[in-house]
């Protein structure tokens, strides 16, 4: 036997995984195996996003044959988690963190509100699953290798996916509970349920039998959800390429990436939408839109190309639509602005944060939009979608 061969194999088990994180937290936000000052490593992956931190271990586990894993290797698993945890919030040991997009950085301890643990067991799963374990007055998650790659793709946002393990967190620990089949019969429930465990409070004995979730994933609606999700992931190329067109990018990204899948698919839709409109015109040199979802408005800048229409001009330009469109839309503070050209190719982006609207803001709104004509008279939209459409009736 290879000597290398369980190195070469956590190597690839850890690859796996963060493959798909990448793919939900993207690279800005992902750190494959930090290290301590010492030079050992504190985990497999530390995803930190906003004021969450998400501390990853994976290990490359077997059950025997009585459908078990050892306990001494789980538990080493989950004790390493809480290790983990421990030298970031407790000991707060000095940690510089790096990956390819960002660079080198201390990570902020104070920064952070939330915190969730999750450890990988690679290879087939228990049942019945023990989809939560508490180490020491800490909630730990435990994913199989199916329901990590189940649960990266079908909530692969970092708002819908942190959601799910806050709902989980929050299920009455008196409570006893029992899923067969895999964690993914869980999540099966609380996508049913709108995404919320409430429907637990009734109960005191509950068994999730291993049935839910292919009855869930096959169902119609479901198929067309995931039908009409596929525009969302041109969101997701917007957000990769925020490095490309602001000097502050990454908070710029942040903001384009804290929408969920279903917020990301209006979002995408309406880009689309402007710059396609745009694209059959040929009597303007800009297009210009803005709106509010949630608690931000958006606004989108649609021009000519960058020797019609320089790459400063259209910076500045979306500038002042982020400040006026901060006017027009009082109850927002948050303004995030997307451009590009007719050939989209160049990226510009813009994020204003203003809790406060002062009377020289106002002057400044109002001079914009009579020297630029900047959303004197902008159409109103209005969004009305379901994340799982009804079915057409034949």
């Amino acid at each position: 036997m290879d000597p290398h061969y369980f190195n070469q194999k956590g190597a690839n088990a850890e690859k796996v995984i963060h493959d798909l994180a990448n793919k939900t937290f993207f690279t800005d936000w992902c750190y494959p195996n930090p290290k301590k000052a010492d030079g050992n490593e504190l985990c497999d992956l530390l995803v930190v996003f906003d004021d969450t931190a998400l501390i990853w271990q994976i290990k490359d586990l077997k059950i025997d044959d009585a459908g078990r894993y050892k306990k001494a290797e789980v538990e080493k698993n989950l004790c390493q988690l809480g290790g983990a945890r421990r030298t970031l919030f407790e000991l707060k040991t000095p940690i510089i963190l790096s990956n390819p997009r960002r660079g080198p950085e201390q990570f902020d301890p104070a920064s952070i509100r939330h915190v969730h643990l999750v450890s990988v067991l690679m290879g087939d799963g228990e049942e019945p699953f023990p989809f939560v374990q508490e180490v020491k007055n800490h909630l730990l998650h435990v994913f199989t290798r199916d329901f990590a790659d189940i649960m990266l793709s079908e909530l692969d946002t970092v708002s819908d996916f942190c959601h799910y393990l806050r709902a989980k967190e929050s299920i009455d620990k008196t409570k006893s509970i029992v899923v067969f089949g895999g964690e993914e019969n869980l999540l099966g429930k609380y996508l049913e349920h709108g995404r919320s465990f409430s429907w637990m409070e009734d109960y005191n004995l509950i068994h999730i039998d291993d049935t839910i979730w292919p009855a869930i994933s096959s169902k119609p609606q479901y198929i067309k959800k995931k039908q009409l999700d596929k525009v969302s992931y041109g969101w997701d190329s917007i957000i990769e390429r925020a490095h490309e067109g602001s000097p502050m990018y990454e908070l710029v990204a942040r903001e384009l990436a804290r929408p969920d899948r279903f917020t990301r698919r209006m979002l995408s839709q309406s880009f689309l939408e402007v710059y396609s409109e745009f694209r059959q015109m040929t009597d303007k040199d800009m297009m210009r839109r803005h709106f509010s979802l949630g608690d931000t408005t958006y606004c989108f800048l649609i021009t000519e190309n960058e020797e019609e229409y320089p790459k400063e001009r259209r910076g500045w330009m979306l500038e002042a639509m982020c400040l006026v469109a901060r006017g027009l839309n009082p109850e927002n503070y948050r303004v995030v602005g997307v451009a590009t050209d007719r050939g989209n190719k160049n990226y510009h982006f813009a994020y204003f944060y203003i809790p406060e609207w002062t009377p020289e803001m106002e002057a400044e709104k109002v001079k914009l939009q009579t020297d630029a004509g900047i959303f004197v008279a902008p159409r109103v939209t209005r969004f009305s979608d379901d994340e799982y459409p009804p079915l057409e009736e034949t």
